[in-house]
């Protein structure tokens, strides 16, 4: 083992740990945002889908009255 290495990579560690902790942050609280805008759903949809769904839903009404 180099201990250069080793030394160098303990120093840069926080400064990864930080931007791993700032980027997970940034996608848990995107994932927070649309679970609320869009009905308390766990599965997110862009704003095209609901739509496609509502439409799935009447053709299987339809299908099975």
């Amino acid at each position: 083992m180099n201990k250069r290495r080793i030394i160098s990579r303990i120093i840069v560690s926080p400064i990864i740990l930080a931007l791993l902790i700032f980027s997970y942050g940034l996608g848990c609280l995107k994932h927070f945002v649309k679970y609320i805008r869009y009905g308390g759903e766990w599965i997110t949809y862009t704003k095209g889908d609901p739509k496609r769904l509502e439409d799935i839903f009447k053709l299987l009404k339809e299908q099975n009255p």
